[in-house]
């Protein structure tokens, strides 16, 4: 699930109205940075 701009927890509301709810959210990217070929507990500088 992909959204530009969130407002406070507007995917758990989203996911909710459809019948499923969000047990464990975790944001993958922010602008340019991104998660992907990050290991665990490194970060970036």
């Amino acid at each position: 699930l992909a959204i530009k701009e969130g407002r406070n927890r507007q995917v758990r509301r989203m996911t909710a109205a459809v019948g499923h709810p969000t047990l464990r959210l975790i944001r993958a990217a922010i602008g340019p940075y991104s998660l992907e070929g990050l290991a665990p507990g490194r970060w970036l500088a």
